[in-house]
C-alpha cells in the first residue's frame, strides 16, 4: 500500500505510507488523527476572545489523548481474537467511546469532560456533564438504514450482539474476498458475518475494528455543526429532525476514503483500513 487518506476540514489529505504492520505505527496514526481532528475543529469553533495558540494547543493535546484511548480500545478488540472471548467487547466499546468523546469535545473547543457519547447500533446516547447532568437520545439514520438493509435474508445474532454491543447478522455477505471467501463485511457500524465463520473470533475482531474505524470519524460532525445549527434556527422542520436524529455524516467520508484506498490495490490488505483491521485483530497475512 503506497498511501492512505484521512479527512481534515472536509478536505482529503494524502499521506505517503508504507504498509503499517505494527501496532506502534497504528498508535501513531490513531493519536495523530485524533490530535489533528481536535486541533482543526477547535480552531473552527474558536471564540473571538480566545487566543489562537492556546485554542490550537488545547485541541491538539485533547485530541491526542482521545486518540490514545481509541488505540487502546482497538488493542482490547485484539484480545477477542487472541483469547476467543467476546467478553472483551464491552470493555473495548467503552474505551472507544471515551476516546471518540474526548476527540469530539476537542473538535468542538470544549473541555474534554463536558460531553460523552455511546453508540449501540443505530442508537446514540449523549451524556452532558458540564453544569447539570442530563442524557439525550438520538437515532443515527445511516446506521438505522444499514441495520434494516442487512436484516433482509440474514439471521440476527442476538447473543453476539449483546456480548459486543454492536448489531451483528450472519448470512452470505458480499465484498472483497480472502482466498475466494467473504468471511465478513461491515456496513457503517453493522456487522455481517458469513454463516461459516460466525464463531470465528478473529473474523469478529476484524469486523469490530471496522466499526471502530467508522466511529473514528465521529468528529466530522463537528466540522459541519455550524451550518447544521444555522439550518435548525431557520427551519422548524429541520430543528425537529435534528432533535430526533444525529446525522452520522461520516458515512460518505469513510466510504470515499475506503474506495480511494482501493486505487491501485494489489491485494486484500493493500488498503489502509483492511491493514489496520488485520493488525489489531491478528488476521494480517
Amino acid at each position: 500500500m503506497r498511501y492512505f487518506l484521512i479527512s481534515l476540514f472536509s478536505l482529503l489529505v494524502t499521506l505517503d505510507s508504507h504498509c503499517q504492520d505494527t501496532r506502534q505505527e497504528m498508535a501513531v496514526y490513531n493519536i495523530g488523527l485524533g490530535s489533528l481532528a481536535g486541533g482543526a475543529g477547535a480552531l473552527l469553533h474558536k471564540k473571538s476572545n480566545e487566543k489562537f495558540g492556546k485554542v490550537l494547543l488545547k485541541g491538539l493535546a485533547q485530541g491526542a489523548l482521545g486518540g490514545y484511548f481509541v488505540h487502546e480500545s482497538k488493542n482490547l478488540v485484539g484480545r477477542i481474537s487472541s483469547s476467543g472471548r467476546l467478553e472483551y467487547g464491552w470493555g473495548a466499546k467503552f474505551t472507544n467511546a471515551i476516546g471518540t468523546s474526548i476527540i469530539e469535545n476537542a473538535s468542538q473547543n470544549r473541555d474534554f469532560w463536558e460531553k460523552w457519547n455511546l453508540h449501540i447500533g443505530f442508537n446514540r446516547l449523549e451524556f452532558y456533564t458540564k453544569e447539570k447532568f442530563s442524557v439525550k437520545y438520538r437515532i443515527m439514520p445511516f446506521s438505522l438504514f444499514f441495520t434494516a438493509y442487512t436484516a433482509f435474508g440474514n439471521k440476527f445474532e442476538i447473543s453476539k450482539s449483546l456480548q459486543l454491543g454492536e448489531i451483528i447478522y450472519s448470512g452470505k455477505p458480499t465484498g472483497p474476498t480472502v482466498q475466494g471467501v467473504v468471511a465478513g463485511a461491515t456496513w457503517a457500524n453493522v456487522i455481517e458475518l458469513n454463516s461459516l465463520s460466525v464463531n470465528d473470533a478473529s473474523i469478529i475482531s476484524h469486523e469490530l475494528i471496522h466499526v471502530f474505524q467508522y466511529y473514528d470519524l465521529n468528529y466530522f460532525n463537528s466540522f459541519i455543526s455550524k451550518p447544521i445549527k444555522n439550518l435548525s434556527e431557520s427551519s422548524n422542520s429541520f430543528r425537529k429532525f435534528n432533535s430526533i436524529f444525529y446525522l452520522d455524516a461520516q458515512l460518505p467520508v469513510f466510504g470515499g476514503l475506503y474506495l480511494l484506498e482501493n486505487i491501485n490495490r494489489k491485494n486484500y490488505y493493500d488498503n489502509f483500513f483492511e491493514n489496520e483491521a488485520g493488525v489489531y485483530s491478528n488476521t494480517l497475512e
